[in-house]
């Protein structure tokens, strides 16, 4: 006899312990989810993996060089260094240069040629004096001035001043220390000078005998001279008041200055615009031109190579039709491309701009050389890129990429401008070379500075050699870079795998969870069953156990009536 409906399950099933094996195989059900997608993402991360180290393995070393060498050539390390004039000293002559003789223009060089007999004693300070006039209007000066005052003061002493010879007009800041001063020589004109040495600020009326003593000295070295005359000092003989005449000293030398740094900026601004718009467009233009000869250079090797491979198969006509449909496919592809060409001579072209500034900044201070003006320059244009990719990394560069990019950049601007100075010496063995000077010393028609072929060669086989040196030098650089980005990347192949076996094995679980949740199921439907089927049995147990008591109740029914 069965018993009661827990108990009918409990003979068949846990129930409790079913029903909390099943809720956690739901919970499942997302984690499978969540491992299928991670799997996915696994080996897609694998294959980039892999894919990036083929890629590193991949580089060829032969095919650098030869790009490297092309781009050499057709760069600011290479031809186009002979579209800018490069001088000693730069293109702009500074105070500092002109001190040592070394100007930019033939006007600057008749300056110093001047400014040198005027102070080397080739001529006489007083023919000088004469030339310049420095004297001239001192007469009608002091003339008005009695005429318009009724007593003049000396300008050092304070005392009343005669009207008669012994009263003198003094130039302050004497006029031979104007005429000495090489900045006054570089950015004045001889009237210019003239006019400043008596200017009112730089005149003071003082006594004719002081002023005789005093010469050309500067204020402060007379006043503190000593007397033969009287055993003191200069100052105190003719009863100078010191610090009065030091201030007006000061007041004029300052005037001065101000005069002659407003006159060096005016001249440096307008020399500069003009050098910088002439630099800024001859790169404009060879940068545009060094990409067409590149384009052209590149593909015609391509051609040759492909005609030389099949010189047995094609015939003269078709290596002609070779060339011939390189060359179009060059002329196509820089006409879909001339904005970024026109960009590109743009920013060359402003690049050279600040690169004649920078030059200039430097010779404010120190003199470079003609070789080395061309290497700043150069190296300049590298500074700006590195410069460039840092502050605005390309789209899909990460910021360490880009500081990594600056720093190979930079390493070829060294190495190039490095280059540059070899020109010079292999000029010199090209010229050295017996029977070869006429045509090494033949002009070459390049704009700006004059060039020969010696010149154009050189620059041309530095470049190369600066190309190769580059490529292999940066060559070496990504080598072990690299081989740490390679072993990093084996590093999270390993992982990435470990991930996916990881995954792999999770999923499995989650399998043989689905296949017991199924069988836990066919249990549960088994028990329902059974539960249904034990419930109709007892009905019919019910049922059978009515029907025999009504046939028992019968039974004696019958009897009695027979009885």
């Amino acid at each position: 006899m069965l018993g009661t409906k827990e108990e009918s399950l409990l003979t068949f099933i846990e129930f409790d312990r079913l029903e909390q094996e099943l809720a956690q195989l739901d919970e499942l059900g997302t984690i499978k989810l969540e491992a299928e997608h991670g799997l996915s993402d696994a080996l897609s991360d694998l294959d980039g993996f892999k894919k990036q180290i083929a890629d590193i393995e991949g580089s060829s070393l032969i095919e650098a060089c030869k790009q490297s060498a092309l781009d050499s050539i057709t760069s600011q390390f290479g031809l186009a260094s002979l579209f800018i004039t490069a001088k000693d000293g730069g293109s702009v002559t500074t105070t500092h240069n002109f001190e040592q003789g070394i100007t930019s223009t033939e006007a600057d060089q008749k300056k110093y040629d001047q400014f040198k007999a005027n102070n080397d004693g080739s001529r006489s300070w007083e023919d000088v004096r004469n030339e310049m006039k420095y004297d001239a209007p001192l007469p009608g000066q002091r003339k008005q001035a009695f005429q318009t005052q009724d007593a003049i003061q000396d300008a050092y002493t304070g005392k009343t001043l005669p009207k008669d010879g012994r009263a003198h007009i003094d130039h302050i800041v004497s006029a031979k220390e104007i005429e000495s001063k090489a900045k006054a020589h570089l950015h004045l004109t001889p009237e210019q000078r003239a006019k400043l040495a008596t200017d009112d600020a730089n005149l003071a009326f003082t006594d004719g005998s002081l002023n005789q003593s005093k010469g050309s000295k500067k204020m402060e070295e007379w006043i503190d001279s000593p007397d033969k005359k009287t055993g003191t000092t200069k100052g105190e003989r003719f009863e100078v008041n010191r610090d009065k005449a030091l201030e007006l000293d000061r007041a004029a030398r300052k005037h001065i200055e101000s005069k002659l740094n407003k006159e060096a900026i005016k001249k440096y601004s307008a020399e500069l615009a003009k050098t910088g718009a002439s630099d800024a467009a001859k790169m404009a233009a060879y940068s545009a031109l060094g990409v067409i000869i590149h384009e052209f250079t590149r593909e015609f090797f391509i051609a040759i190579k492909e005609a030389f491979k099949n010189r047995k198969s094609i015939s003269l006509r078709e290596t002609f039709s070779l060339f011939k449909d390189r060359m179009s496919k060059v002329i196509k592809n820089l006409k879909d491309k001339w904005k970024d060409i026109f960009k590109g001579s743009m920013e060359a072209g402003i690049t050279a701009f600040f690169s004649n500034l920078l030059v200039f900044s430097i010779n404010l201070f120190a003199t470079t050389l003609k070789k080395f003006v061309s290497m700043i320059r150069a190296g300049f244009v590298s500074l700006v890129q590195a410069i460039k990719i840092i502050a605005n990394p390309p789209p899909g560069l990460s910021k360490e990429e880009a500081r990594y990019q600056a720093v190979k950049i930079m390493t070829a601007g060294i190495i190039g401008a490095a280059s540059l100075g070899l020109s010079a010496a292999i000029e010199k063995f090209l010229q050295a070379i017996p029977g070869l000077q006429p045509l090494m010393m033949f002009p070459v028609p390049i704009p700006g500075e004059a060039h020969t072929v010696s010149d154009v060669i050189a620059v041309t086989l530095s470049s190369v050699l600066g190309g190769v040196l580059t490529t292999l030098v940066i060559y070496l650089m990504d080598s072990f870079r690299n081989q740490s980005k390679k072993d990093t990347l084996q590093i999270q192949l390993v992982y990435q795998s470990g991930v996916v076996v990881e995954y792999s094995t999770l999923l499995s679980w989650l399998s043989m969870g689905d296949a017991f949740k199924g069988f836990f199921k066919d249990a549960e439907e088994q028990a329902a069953l059974v539960y249904e089927t034990s419930v109709i049995i007892q009905e019919s147990n019910s049922e059978v156990k009515k029907s025999a008591a009504s046939y028992k109740l019968a039974l004696e029914k019958m009897k009695s009536r027979r009885n």
